[in-house]
């Protein structure tokens, strides 16, 4: 069947003109191409265009990725036997909420009372609470006013002698 077919294709082929078989060329072409484009090149050309755009997103999350990368292995590089004293921690970082700042401990919680803390005084010592000292954000009470934070912060401190 298929040589019975190739010989008629032959068969008119042969019987063309010159004219009639170099359009058919160019149809058969053209079809090519456009197969070619649409299969192969277009999804590659909207892939690249889709990336393009998708390349500042990538970069800002494996920046912050990096930077928790950074947070952890500060941590682990803590050596197990040098435990901090969460509650010395946090009172030597008071002093940084400024002067109105007071702590008060009872049992496994810490609670700072502060009064006109710069917003980032209070992001600084929330962040060795959590880092340095290990403490863990319980409560808050907060207000704000004319840029200053005032209230309360209830921590929950690391069992001694846990790493």
């Amino acid at each position: 069947m298929m040589q019975s077919l190739r010989n008629a294709w032959q068969a008119r082929w042969s019987q063309a003109s010159a004219r009639e078989q170099t359009l058919v060329r160019i149809a058969v072409s053209v079809v090519l191409l456009a197969a070619l484009w649409f299969i192969a090149l277009r999804p590659a050309w909207v892939g690249l265009k889709a990336a393009r755009t998708q390349a500042p997103v990538v970069r800002a999350q494996y920046e912050q990725v990096l930077q928790l990368q950074e947070q952890v292995q500060a941590l682990r590089a803590k050596a197990p036997g040098a435990l901090v004293d969460a509650k010395v921690v946090l009172q030597n970082e008071l002093s940084g909420l400024e002067k109105n700042a007071r702590l008060a401990v009872l049992a496994e919680r810490a609670t700072i009372s502060f009064k006109d803390a710069r917003p980032e005084a209070l992001a600084r010592y929330l962040e060795h609470a959590r880092l340095v000292a290990q403490a863990h954000t319980l409560e808050m009470h907060l207000s704000q006013v004319g840029g200053l934070w005032s209230g309360s912060l209830v921590l929950l401190l690391p069992a001694p002698g846990s790493p």
